[in-house]
């Protein structure tokens, strides 16, 4: 018998369960922000922003004397921004017989393969804006990788950073997915969450981490010039590096990664320097406008003292060797922590003069299905929308397996 209630309850609560289900990038990244958002009277808005505080590292000193005879070390969190700024939609238009549908028909035959779609193009905008946060780089570019080794040297260059163990996932494409050797494959084992089950793609464990195949993985396309990058002025610090050694009007694109001469990693903690160069990795796309010019990076040079993030500070003249060719693009995979990234979907109120509903689930998802009519054709036309925000917190916690 048909189900005469179709209500926008039911159908909001499946679009958010059939997101959930589709995401595995946002499923497991950290989702508890949202209520950290003011509330304004018609519900949430568009750029409303929350400071995720990241707590400082402290600081040992030999001997008995407080602080070594010298002052203690200020204890000054640094804080990134979560804004909800991205909302989309996908658009609906069907009659009253389709609303007579059982809600399983409905969800199956309209709902899933609209709400696939919204996944993956929100599951894509997520990770290409997390690639301009994440400067730990693994693989060969251009050459998909074929052993289970070159995802140890991901896990291994997180673990350097100090990446808390557990809560570790790898989305990684349906090409990489095919090239593991079988003898790679065989490591993946049963999965002992029963919770993460539902996922889609959904391949097992391996290197620590929880491996989704996925097929909307992010792809970095390169400025125009790749190689005569020199640093521009000794002694350089910060989150902003000049450079000389370019083209006029030469570009470089946010998410680019870099190793410069001479500046080695650190560990975090003790800020001993390991024997890895440090990768940075551009946050805002440049364009050179003459043979000097300075680029945003991540993370900042900071070569002495607590929170210290580089062996020492660039050379003049130290050559800059950037990852990759010019104007050339490669796909690429993340491993990354849970608390690498955070996300915030919050609900939407239903407009004056709309029938609707917002459904938030559990998980931290939130959907709104709104309907307006068009009586004159017997049509009824809905929306379902999501509106979020993300950010990248500990861009080391995570690291890049290109292509």
């Amino acid at each position: 018998m048909a189900n005469t209630n179709l209500t926008h309850q039911m159908i909001a609560r499946e679009a958010a369960k059939i997101l959930a289900e589709e995401a595995p990038f946002i499923m497991n990244i950290n989702r508890g922000r949202q209520d950290e958002f003011g509330e304004a009277v018609n519900g949430y808005q568009k750029g409303q922003t929350v400071k995720i505080k990241i707590p400082p590292t402290g600081v040992v000193f030999d001997g008995a004397q407080f602080a070594g005879g010298g002052a203690a070390s200020d204890s000054v969190e640094t804080s990134v921004d979560l804004t909800l700024d991205t909302q989309k939609h996908i658009a609906l238009q069907f009659g009253a017989k389709e609303k007579l549908l059982e809600i399983t028909d409905f969800r199956e035959r309209i709902l899933r393969p609209q709400m696939q779609t919204l996944s993956s193009v929100i599951e894509a905008d997520l990770m290409r804006k997390a690639l301009g946060g994440v400067p730990n780089l693994v693989g060969t570019p251009g050459t998909v990788p074929s052993v289970m080794k070159t995802y140890a040297q991901a896990r291994a260059r997180m673990n350097n950073f100090l990446t808390p163990v557990g809560e570790r996932t790898v989305c990684f494409s349906s090409d990489a997915n095919t090239e593991l050797v079988d003898s790679s494959r065989q490591l993946f084992n049963p999965k002992a969450s029963i919770e993460r089950g539902y996922l889609r793609g959904d391949i097992g464990e391996a290197q620590g981490a929880m491996f989704y195949e996925h097929q909307s993985m992010p792809v970095q396309t390169n400025g125009t010039q790749a190689t005569g990058f020199t640093v521009s002025g000794a002694g350089q610090s910060g989150t902003v590096l000049a450079l000389a050694g370019l083209t006029n009007a030469a570009t470089l694109t946010k998410g680019q990664v870099f190793t410069i001469a001479g500046v080695f990693a650190v560990h975090p903690l003790t800020g001993i320097a390991t024997n890895q160069l440090q990768q940075f990795v551009v946050t805002a796309d440049f364009t050179a406008g003459g043979v000097t010019g300075s680029i945003n990076i991540f993370p900042g040079i900071k070569a002495t003292g607590p929170n210290k993030t580089v062996s020492a500070a660039p050379a003049n003249g130290a050559v800059v060797t950037l990852v990759g060719a010019a104007s050339t693009s490669y796909r690429q995979n993340l491993m990354f922590h849970k608390d690498a990234f955070t996300a915030a979907f919050a609900p939407l109120p239903v407009l004056a003069s709309c029938e609707g509903y917002t459904a938030r689930l559990p998980n931290g998802v939130s959907v709104r299905v709104m309907t307006f009519g068009d009586g004159n054709n017997d049509y009824e036309r809905t929306r379902i929308d999501v509106l979020y925000g993300f950010t990248v917190v500990r861009g080391l916690h995570a690291a890049r397996i290109t292509e």
